[in-house]
């Protein structure tokens, strides 16, 4: 099993919530970060960090991801 860091943003919270999880392999970590990003309508993006980089970004975290910052280094 490997751990992973999972902060989901929360509409309610002016900062992410972090959840700790273990899975099997990566796949299974992405499909828990994807049933945390469902699991509530006031969850509205999903980081999943592993070994201390950024994996996935889901909801407003992917559209952040892809912001400004990120084309002009393009």
């Amino acid at each position: 099993m490997n751990g992973y860091e999972v902060f989901v943003h929360d509409d309610r919270y002016s900062v992410p919530t972090l959840h700790l999880i273990s899975a099997a392999n990566l796949g299974d970590a992405r499909r828990a970060a994807d049933a945390l990003l469902r699991a509530s309508s006031h969850h509205l993006g999903v980081e999943l960090w592993g070994g201390g980089e950024q994996i996935l970004a889901i909801g407003v975290c992917a559209e952040r991801r892809a912001g400004p910052e990120l084309r002009l280094a393009e």
